[in-house]
């Protein structure tokens, strides 16, 4: 594995390069009501209203705004200042308050200050190269009492392909060492485009979030693993019969110094 920055750095390239064409909602949809969201999400998260909230890795913000539409006050961050510039203007459109950051998760810059809720989501873990050191960033970004929301693909789905109905091991669930660490198979990424530069992301057994999340001073609340058939499209007898995304919800001890 690369170094982490070497390895950011290339992938931001990646981003900016594809970010235009990835597609986005416009401003009206969330005027609209709109929403981007799945339908469990908001139940498992806390109430929004008059919430600060931070989306890490929100590229063009879809999420971010369907969350600023249920009232939170929204700073999203990502690594791809395109994906960021969209995301703003779509923002000021529709007259939501959020606001968005372009930078590394893993380089904040100062004042950022901390946060009632941060949230992540479908397919952002993938490109974190330092698991622990992204967790104890999330804690950091938390005011005590606060809640980090993280809704991910299961990595069972990263390693696992379709072929004639079948299942069809593409990965290692498992990994082996942080300088080995299994790659997702780029046929996962959905990135509606060919990036320029080669991009590069990880599979993370689900064991290891959690304890990166644990480690960072987090306590788990809430794990959940779900089925969602059209992310194995085509297996035979049923798509249902594996995970395809876990939700972990984690809060800061509210007595937390940090």
């Amino acid at each position: 594995m690369r170094e982490l920055a070497a390895t950011t750095a290339a992938n931001r390239r990646g981003w900016n390069s594809i970010a235009a064409d990835r597609g986005c909602e416009p401003a009206q949809f969330f005027v609209q009501g709109g929403s981007t969201l799945e339908d469990f999400e908001l139940g498992l998260l806390p109430d929004l209203s008059s919430k600060s909230l931070v989306h890490l890795a929100c590229a063009n913000g879809d999420e971010s705004l369907s969350l600023a539409a249920q009232g939170a006050r929204v700073t999203g961050i990502d690594i791809s200042d395109v994906a960021v510039g969209i995301a703003q203007r779509t923002a000021e459109e529709a007259g939501l308050d959020a606001h968005f950051v372009a930078s590394d998760i893993y380089d904040l810059p100062a004042g950022l200050g901390q946060f009632d809720i941060a949230y992540m989501s479908w397919g952002g873990i993938c490109w974190m190269p330092d698991l622990n050191r992204w967790a104890a960033i999330v804690a950091g970004l938390l005011k005590p009492g606060g809640t980090l929301g993280l809704f991910e693909h299961h990595p069972i789905w990263e390693v696992v392909g379709v072929e004639d109905g079948n299942p069809a091991l593409i990965g290692d669930y498992f990994g082996r060492t942080p300088d080995e660490v299994q790659l997702v198979d780029p046929s996962k990424w959905a990135t509606g485009s060919t990036p320029e530069t080669e991009l590069e992301s990880f599979v993370w057994p689900v064991s290891q979030v959690l304890t990166a999340v644990m480690n960072a001073g987090l306590t788990i609340e809430r794990f959940t693993e779900g089925a969602k058939g059209s992310m194995y499209s085509g297996l035979n007898p049923d798509p249902s019969w594996l995970p395809a995304y876990y939700v972990i919800i984690a809060s800061k001890p509210a007595d937390s110094a940090t």
